[in-house]
Parts: structure tokens; sequence; C-alpha cells
């Protein structure tokens, strides 16, 4: 995408309204204020009731209807955690692996197709939301809005003479502005120069903040992102920061590492008992396979050597009872203690 199409979406956004052309008619379509989407919500709450006296289905109750047809289940969303999880984890490859182009265009696959996957689990949960009270509530609450928002060009109401509210909805859904389309526009000239004049002048946008749109609201929350990012002291090459995928695997290793420093310095704080403070090892019992997880990472590579081989002698066992003792890496501490006994002995003996 060039720099005019992000030019194009960052004016509409300053402008807060789409521009609609319909064969000679022209419509601009606002964004709602405060006072209309207060107002909103008395159509949503009419709309709901009038819907669940008419006996129409819950969304929780619907959701049994999935699960009977067998087009949900709850596994779904352990399966869409998961999926997250591995978004995640192919963001950090991606990050870690930016300079070798052909590997980041494979992971950079792997990521669209895993969120392909992750939009096919949640869409199942939610593909009969619109007949429910919820949904013909939030469908009422929307012609409402579209109808208190459109207006002709010399800015009269429009009166749906020539067309008909569903189209004008139907074209303002197709057209809504990516989140990756604002992370575009957020991190490019004209509004990165705006974006610093304002804050030294304080009057971004001319009006209070509780008057954004939400587009705008986006816009300035994604332009303190790349601001923290550049004031960051560990701030990834400028090429990272034009790659979204690149750009979150950053931001998600910086995370991971946060997280990290803090539970070893809670485990630390657990350990800090004089008695066991300068013991060699200590145990830290996890609730869940998570925990043990992370647990298991806060161990040097020396430590998580260790591990392995013990569990590999566990293995080997086969279910039998092993011996502390017989661990290798004990079976060395014990054979350096004795050889140590024998020099200091001998020592001691001249």
């Amino acid at each position: 995408m060039d720099d005019i199409f992000y030019e194009k979406a960052l004016y509409r956004i300053l402008q807060g309204r789409l521009r609609l052309t319909l064969g000679d008619l022209v419509l601009f379509v606002y964004e709602p204020s405060p006072d209309l989407i207060e107002e909103s919500f008395e159509i949503y709450d009419s709309s709901y009731k009038k819907a669940y006296f008419r006996g129409v289905y819950l969304k929780k109750e619907l959701l049994e209807i999935l699960v009977d047809n067998e087009i949900w289940a709850p596994s779904y969303d352990n399966h869409a955690k998961k999926t997250e999880e591995e978004i995640e984890d192919l963001k950090v490859d991606a990050f870690k692996s930016f300079y070798d182009s052909q590997k980041l265009r494979n992971i950079k696959m792997r990521i669209r197709s895993k969120e392909r996957l992750l939009v096919d689990y949640r869409s199942k949960k939610h593909v009969l939301d619109h007949t429910s009270c919820e949904g013909v509530a939030s469908f009422a609450r929307s012609v409402w809005l579209i109808s208190q928002t459109t207006f002709l060009k010399d800015g009269s109401h429009y009166d749906w003479s020539a067309h008909p509210i569903s189209v004008v909805m139907e074209h303002y859904a197709s057209e809504q502005i990516s989140a990756d389309t604002i992370r575009g526009i957020a991190r490019r000239d004209p509004w990165r120069s705006m974006w610093a004049q304002s804050k030294k002048q304080s009057n971004l946008l001319g009006k209070p903040s509780s008057m954004f749109t939400k587009d705008q609201l986006s816009l300035c929350s994604y332009a303190s992102m790349y601001d923290n990012v550049y004031e960051n002291p560990e701030s990834p090459d400028e090429q990272v920061i034009k790659d979204d995928d690149c750009l979150d695997g950053w931001f998600i290793a910086q995370r991971r590492k946060h997280e990290k420093d803090k539970k070893k310095k809670q485990i630390e704080g657990m350990i800090s008992n004089p008695k066991i403070a300068n013991s060699q090892e200590v145990f830290v019992v996890a609730d869940n396979q998570k925990a043990a997880n992370e647990i298991y990472g806060l161990n040097d590579p020396a430590a998580r050597s260790t591990i392995q081989s013990r569990q590999r002698a566990i293995n080997a066992a086969d279910g039998e009872q092993i011996s502390f003792t017989k661990f290798d890496d004990i079976r060395q501490d014990i054979a350096v203690e004795s050889h140590k006994a024998a020099i200091s002995k001998m020592k001691g003996g001249k």
C-alpha cells in the first residue's frame, strides 16, 4: 500500500466521517457523538426487551444449540487460546529472523495460516449471534445510529428516499479502517509531524479526548506506542519497527523477559529464608504445567541440563523407585567430595 492510501485514511479519521458516493448521490456518515452513543443504548435496551418477550433466544442459549448440533464445542476456546500462543511464538521467531528473508517469509505464511485458524475457531462460536436477543438489539442500535449520523452535502439529514438504510450500513461496515492501516498511519508522515506538534501545543484534533471517535483514539494510542518504542533504550531497528509482525514479536519478547525477571524476583523472595538461602538446590512446587514451565525457565543452562539428565534416569527406571544418589550429577558430587576428603587426609598426615 502506498502513502496515498494511508494519507486518505488519515484525513477520513481526522474528519470523523465516511464519504459515500452512490451514483449521483453523495452522503457523509459521521462517527456518533458521545450524546448519540449514550442515547443509542436506550434503543438497545428497548429492542432487547421486545426480543426477549417475543421468545428470542439469548446468546448463552444459542451456544447449547451449537454444541448439540456439533457446530461448536467448549474445547474450541482452548484451541483458540493455544493458537493465540502459537501466533505469539511465531511473531517472536519473526523478530529474531528479521534479517533472514527466506525464513521470515515462511514464518509470516505460518502466522497468516494460524490467524485464519483463530478466526475460524472464534467465528463458529458466534455464528448465530445475530439471531439472539443481544444480536437483535445490537442491530437495532446500529440502524438507529446510522439514521442519526447520515447527512447530505448541504448538512441536512438524509431522508432515505433514494436508497434504503441497509445499503449505507453495508458500505459503512465494509469501509471500516483496519488496525493494520491505523498502525501504518501512526508511524508515517504527515501524522507523525501532526502528533509531534500537538504535544507541544496541547490541542490535538481541537477537542478533548472524550470527544474523539474510536478511530481517533486508536490512532493516538498507536502513536503513543511508537513513541515508547523509539524512546526505549533497547529499541529495534527502524526496518523492524515498520514490520508489524516483527515489532509485535519484539513487544512479546520484551514482555516475556519482564515477566521472567518478575517471576525470578518472586522466587528469590520465596527462598530468602536463611535456612535455605545458600542451598545448592531449592524445589518450588507449581500449580499447573504453565507455572512449571515458567519455573523451569528460571534455571540457568547448567541447572536445566541437570534436570534433563535426572529425567532421563527416571524414565530409564521404567516406574521403579530410584535412589537420589543414583543420579549422575549426585554421583559426580559424591566423587568430588570423596576426592577432596582424600586429599585433605593426605595433607593432614604429612
